[in-house]
């Protein structure tokens, strides 16, 4: 781990992430969502194993879709890891998103109810964001 973290620095992978990672809530079914974390990387795949690494993510599975690279967790385990690495590290729109869905882990993970509620609070925010960059 040590090797990995000369190779990738914890400003790197932070930059890295707000420009390739998301923070979101995903339905698991009708009355269930659960926190994800994915980071996309175009050309190499040894970037996202170091990165898995990095941030505690056991799973195996680095999927290629539409000429990119993605690793996806939803692992509690390892959403907390994750948790943990980013807090008090991000800048602009992303570390709003990162706050959200850390806090909403943290008080409400299992309340459908109240994730829906911020799921569709967040879909308004990035919609209002967009909207203004384009302007």
């Amino acid at each position: 781990m040590n090797q990995l973290q000369k190779v990738i620095s914890k400003a790197w992978l932070v930059g890295f992430t707000e420009a390739e990672g998301r923070f979101y809530l995903v339905a698991k079914s009708n009355t269930r969502l659960v926190h994800a974390f994915e980071i996309t990387q175009k050309l190499d795949q040894i970037v996202l194993i170091a990165i898995k690494y990095l941030l505690g993510i056991s799973t195996n599975v680095i999927l290629k879709k539409a000429g990119y690279y993605t690793i996806v967790t939803t692992n509690s385990r390892a959403i907390e890891n994750i948790i943990k690495y980013y807090k008090n590290t991000m800048k602009g729109i992303k570390s709003v998103e990162y706050r959200i869905w850390a806090r909403s882990y943290v008080k409400h993970k299992g309340d459908f109810v109240t994730l829906n509620k911020i799921r569709n609070n967040v879909r308004i925010m990035r919609t209002k964001q967009n909207t203004s960059l384009l302007a």
